[in-house]
């Protein structure tokens, strides 16, 4: 504002046309009357930068449709205690209310609402070859061990857990410990609790799940290693027992995604009084997530309405756990 207040005074004083204090302040000769009018009209106030921003846009949301937004952000926060993004609330709009929205521009909008922080620019992703021949519900279930939450005396709870491949069906169980006779036995609930017969059944590298690195390779008889106690249950029910390579959890992608997602929609958001507390709520939350929440990698099914595009599961009315 000094600086462009300074060259209006200078042609007041007289002495200068505008065309040479605009050459002086290096600018096209309309600006310097653009100035001056400013100047006339709303004094020194009048020579402050503006947005140039345009004041309006043609594709501005309406307010209903804004309105709209903020209560189905809102409402997932309320009753589903997790912050529902825009592909999420893109498709709830079109479906309860018959509004289409793209989810970037409702994105943008969170954003200039304040709903949501900035997003950060991201890498663009590697392309990858589909070699996933897995076309069915059970051909491969991963599972996985996530420590959930620490008892009064400072030990933790363990979240046994699998997701199967094709549908994202989540079954889960909370023990108090961590070893062999766990990870056994949650196989056995998962083949009591689960429609669809299990097939594979994928795992890393831990000591609860394999001794492929200690017992398999070290054996006095290569001929007949020491099989680890999951291998032998898996070998009962005739399921292969896959294992993923060392040092890449990616492989496993989909149960550690889960996991973040359980962290950020669970534990984040309850508070547990006891080991009973703890496995109640984990049941029901797990009943929302396979019946009632939607999943964009699904196109915006529940688990339970993917697993009934498949004929001999249509009839399921829900998913138990």
């Amino acid at each position: 504002m000094e600086h462009r207040l300074g060259f209006v005074r200078l042609y007041e004083a007289g002495g200068l046309t505008a065309a040479q204090v605009a050459e002086m302040a290096h600018v096209h000769e309309n600006t310097v009357y653009n100035w001056l009018g400013a100047y006339a009209k709303w004094g020194e106030q009048g020579l402050l930068d503006e947005s140039r921003a345009p004041k309006t846009h043609p594709n501005e949301y309406s307010d209903e449709i804004k309105e709209a937004i903020r209560f189905l952000r809102q409402e997932g926060l309320a009753e589903e205690k997790r912050h529902i993004g825009e592909k999420v609330i893109s498709h709830r709009l079109m479906e309860r209310f018959g509004i289409e929205a793209s989810h970037s521009g409702i994105g943008k909008f969170l954003q200039v609402d304040a709903l949501i922080p900035a997003q950060k620019k991201r890498r663009p992703k590697k392309e990858r070859a589909d070699r996933c021949r897995i076309h069915e519900p059970g051909e491969l279930v991963q599972m996985d061990v996530k420590y959930a939450v620490k008892n009064i005396a400072g030990y933790w709870f363990y979240q046994y857990d699998c997701i199967d491949y094709v549908t994202d069906v989540v079954f889960g169980e909370i023990y108090p410990i961590q070893s062999n006779y766990e990870s056994v036995r949650f196989l056995g609930v998962v083949l009591q609790r689960s429609p669809f017969s299990i097939q594979g059944w994928q795992t890393d590298n831990h000591s609860t799940f394999t001794n492929y690195y200690t017992g398999y390779q070290k054996s006095a008889d290569p001929s007949k290693p020491r099989l680890h106690a999951l291998d032998l249950a898996c070998a009962r029910y005739e399921i292969i027992h896959y294992l993923i390579d060392p040092g890449k959890p990616a492989q496993n992608g989909k149960i550690e995604r889960f996991h973040r997602t359980a962290e950020d929609e669970f534990y984040q958001t309850n508070t547990f009084k006891d080991l009973n507390s703890l496995k109640r709520k984990f049941r029901h939350y797990l009943h929302y997530y396979n019946n009632e929440r939607e999943h964009s990698a699904l196109g915006y099914l529940t688990p339970l309405e993917k697993l009934r595009t498949f004929g001999k599961y249509e009839n399921i009315k829900s998913i138990k756990n």
